[in-house]
């Protein structure tokens, strides 16, 4: 009786923890969830982050979220992820949250990115996707990550660095060079001043109506 009595004096403090926390991140995650489709994209950018810091999510001075901001996995969003200041998020932001996330100072993220710290263990061949585990994501400051970039657990992109469009980073980007492709792959380093003309070297001399993109000044 007195065994059966420790018993329940530990297990009813342990399920009041396990409920608290979990209940904890669904909330957080209700709230995002019914934030992320209140707004058009690219309308009400203010508004959105404004609300958005409110429901707990670190948002440094001047930043902006211009689209909706999906959130899964198992943590809670308001502890574990951040985004510093003068930060532009232009469109939709998924972030799969089993680690923490930070997003440094003058990033720009385009549409449709996700950012996914979980992971899992190749498993036996009745079931591939084994036991999970779990990769923290650094941005650093002035990085430029383009739309419908992936990036997997356990990355630092470092500063200054771009991912070009549609890549998947699987492993650690140094500062100030270019990355594309599946999975993404050093292109070349950029000037710390930066250039003129956006183009591939290799594009400069190419026909106007060969050019990917056009200057406007």
């Amino acid at each position: 009786m007195e065994h059966q009595l420790k018993h329940a004096k530990a297990f009813w403090p342990h399920v009041k923890r396990v409920v608290s926390e979990e209940f904890d991140s669904l909330l957080s995650r209700r709230v995002l969830a019914h934030l992320a489709t209140g707004f058009p994209t690219q309308a009400f950018g203010r508004t959105r982050t404004a609300m958005l810091r409110a429901a707990g999510i670190r948002i440094g001075t001047g930043s902006l979220v211009h689209g909706p901001l999906r959130v899964t996995g198992c943590g809670n969003p308001c502890q574990a992820l951040s985004i510093g200041a003068f930060t532009l998020i232009s469109g939709a932001l998924h972030v799969d949250i089993g680690a923490p996330i930070r997003i440094g100072n003058r990033v720009s993220i385009g549409h449709d990115v996700s950012l996914l710290t979980i992971d899992h263990d190749v498993g036996p061949e009745e079931m591939r996707s084994g036991s999970r585990k779990f990769g923290s994501i650094e941005i650093g400051d002035g990085a430029w990550l383009a739309s419908r970039v992936v990036v997997l657990p356990g990355v630092r992109i470092g500063a200054g660095a771009i991912i070009a469009a549609a890549s998947v980073v699987t492993r650690d980007v140094a500062e100030n060079t270019l990355v594309a492709g599946i999975p993404a792959r050093f292109s070349r380093n950029l000037s710390p001043s930066g250039h003129p003309d956006p183009l591939e070297p290799e594009m400069q001399d190419a026909p106007v109506s060969n050019r990917r993109f056009l200057q406007h000044g």
